[in-house]
């Protein structure tokens, strides 16, 4: 895959320089028919159109989601899977754990974002890998489905995401 790449308007990177570059990097996701590990922050607006002006057969994940289930639904209508992590663990991150628990399975795949966006309860701590757990356990409740259940969903879409046969 490539990425992470993205748009973040949170920076003080300029938004037409980081279009720019992520354009390259779309094209470059097209040419080598490669999916892409997108990030975004308060950029929505803008990737979503960026996204359609570059098709990629492969999609992509759009990493750390944390926002509605719309916005969502419109990376899946790209082709792209939903990065759920440990914003899902947090009580007051309700916009995004109920967008979580109306989208499809079969498009989320999860992850940590280590040593970043640390879980609820964990705050000031480097995130690890090794929290994965945590996060499969607050979706399984989101999803109202068994922890097996989504374990095996979500490694079938991985495996999907990434070409990978097992």
């Amino acid at each position: 895959a490539i990425g992470e790449c993205g748009l973040d308007f949170v920076t003080d990177t300029p938004s037409d320089r980081q279009e720019s570059y992520l354009s390259m990097q779309l094209e470059l996701a097209q040419q080598y028919d490669l999916p892409v590990i997108l990030h975004c922050r308060k950029a929505h607006h803008r990737l979503i159109p960026m996204l359609k002006r570059y098709p990629l057969l492969k999609g992509g994940v759009l990493h750390g989601f944390s926002g509605s289930a719309q916005q969502a639904m419109s990376y899946i209508e790209l082709g792209f899977y939903i990065g759920v992590g440990g914003t899902i663990t947090y009580p007051r991150a309700n916009k995004t754990r109920v967008a979580v628990s109306q989208l499809p399975l079969e498009f989320l795949v999860i992850e940590t974002d280590a040593p970043d966006m640390p879980m609820h309860g964990f705050q000031g701590q480097p995130n690890h890998p090794k929290m994965l757990p945590k996060v499969l356990s607050e979706l399984a409740l989101l999803k109202k489905e068994s922890e097996q259940t989504i374990a095996r969903s979500l490694w079938e879409n991985s495996h999907k995401l990434l070409s990978i046969c097992e």
